[in-house]
């Protein structure tokens, strides 16, 4: 910070504002108040490109004196004294500077700066510009941005790596560790890609962040709560659905089943296995709150941990040497756990919980979402997807047992692939793909036209996108989609 203070001259007062050393011109036509900074600069200046600020000079300035003086300043609010400082620095800059700015050794905050209060403002060349030199930095190999956040596997999201620096730009610079500084930059630019609407930007980060949460839950989580704020739908469905499969989503219940030889020789019956959850979320709700009392919160976190065994744990273990407490459900956000249930009774590794703050909203939509995927294989299973015969096997008696080969090699795939089965219930995506593998592999089907077999390959493509495409909706509780 001691670079930031020798930019700027105290008045008199040192309580009271400053002026800015490189940016307070004695010959400047308007003086602006940015946090405690004063810059006066020229109107002309600030007037070209078409910009906002053209349009207020151009408004009869009656009897007001504001701009005028030291004492009474026009006032910006919404960017920090630095984040102004870049911009001007890209306005009043000669080429030779320009190149600095665009040079290998580019600084991004300063880019972003500018590009953020030149759309404020109104200044399309200037923001336009600075849009693709941080297009072109972000797009170097390596990416300087995967390269500089943290690694997947030592990534742990902390809330200031989504959150909105917009009005705090420099601190990512100041006040965090650079491993959370470098991620919050990778935030930064996804705000002011959807900001500045520059699509090829925001598909670049978009794309990035699927790259890192496909191999970290933590980064999942980053990529699900940064498209629930700002509407990423493209970004949505997928990091919803990487949680999804990565995390435990609600604490669950450890239900004797007498499987172990500790258990009981039999099974027990419908009734008592309903017995059995019963007392268990007795227990566990005494517990959670410390008290035998429950509450109607308490009934609902014990039903969803119910549903939770119901449909399986979700969760990747991490192994440790000892275990960390499970977070009370009774508070107001429950946590995202990667390690597993224990539900067999059995001695295991101890597992290190890596706990994420997931919203109750958050919490529904993961379920809902579970809900309906399952609910969408289930359809797939059942109903294998129908294609267009070729002319040639439409026109003969070869199609009766085309189409029997098809519906054999979906039902024999379905209900009993390795490779299949072992994907969860509601990893559609997973399981077609699997299936598509399974087709190349099948070979020849000798009452299935080779025609026939192209138009199956391409329907199971279109299925495949269809899913894609509206993972984002499966993702939406009730109400959440209605205007």
């Amino acid at each position: 910070m001691e670079g930031e203070q020798r930019d700027i001259m105290p008045l008199i007062s040192s309580a009271g504002p400053t002026r800015d050393k490189e940016y307070y011109f004695e010959d400047g036509s308007c003086i602006f108040l940015v946090e405690k900074v004063l810059f006066n600069v020229h109107r002309s200046m600030l007037s070209r490109d078409g910009s906002s600020f053209g349009t207020m000079f151009s408004l009869p300035q009656g009897g007001t004196q504001e701009g005028k003086s030291d004492e009474n300043p026009i006032v910006l609010t919404g960017e920090t004294a630095s984040e102004f400082r870049h911009f001007l620095s890209a306005l009043y800059a000669l080429p030779p500077q320009l190149r600095d700015l665009t040079s290998p050794t580019a600084n991004l905050s300063v880019l972003i700066s500018i590009a953020r209060v030149s759309n404020k403002y109104a200044f399309r060349s200037l923001e336009a510009w600075a849009l693709e030199a941080i297009q072109d930095y972000v797009n170097r190999n390596p990416s300087p941005i995967l390269s500089s956040i943290p690694h997947h596997a030592s990534y742990i999201y902390s809330p200031s790596d989504s959150a909105d620096l917009s009005t705090t730009a420099n601190a990512a610079d100041s006040s965090m560790s650079p491993a959370n500084a470098s991620t919050a930059q990778l935030t930064r630019l996804i705000r002011l890609a959807q900001l500045c609407g520059h699509t090829p930007l925001l598909n670049t980060m978009i794309n990035f962040l699927r790259e890192l949460m496909s191999k970290s839950l933590q980064y999942a989580y980053l990529a699900m709560t940064l498209s629930d704020e700002l509407g990423l739908k493209s970004l949505r469905g997928a990091a919803y659905l990487e949680v999804m499969q990565k995390a435990q989503i609600v604490r669950p219940l450890d239900l004797d089943l007498g499987l172990t030889p500790s258990s009981s020789s039999s099974l027990p019956t419908s009734s008592s296995t309903s017995s059995s959850i019963s007392s268990s979320a007795a227990s566990g709700a005494t517990a959670v709150a410390g008290s035998t009392a429950i509450t109607h919160s308490q009934a609902y976190n014990l039903m969803l941990g119910a549903m939770a065994n119901a449909v399986a744990p979700l969760t990747v273990p991490v192994h440790t040497t000892a275990p960390a407490p499970i977070a009370s459900t009774s508070t107001a956000t429950a946590s995202l756990s990667s390690s597993p249930p224990n539900t067999t009774g059995t001695c295991r590794p101890l597992t290190r919980l890596v706990s994420l703050p997931i919203t109750p909203p958050q919490r529904l939509r993961l379920l809902t979402g579970y809900y309906r995927l399952s609910h969408t294989w289930d359809l797939l299973r059942m109903t294998p997807p129908s294609f267009e015969h070729a002319p040639s096997c439409a026109t003969t008696w070869h199609q009766h047992g085309c189409m029997q080969a098809w519906h054999e090699f979906w039902k024999d795939k379905t209900a009993k692939s390795d490779a299949v089965l072992a994907l969860g219930a509601a990893d559609v995506l997973g399981r077609l793909k699997a299936i598509q593998k399974e087709y190349e592999r099948w070979g020849s089907a000798a009452y299935m036209h080779n025609d026939c077999r192209v138009s199956a390959r391409k329907r199971m493509g279109e299925v495949v996108k269809r899913v894609e495409e509206g993972l984002s909706d499966c993702f939406e509780s009730e109400g959440e989609g209605e205007v």
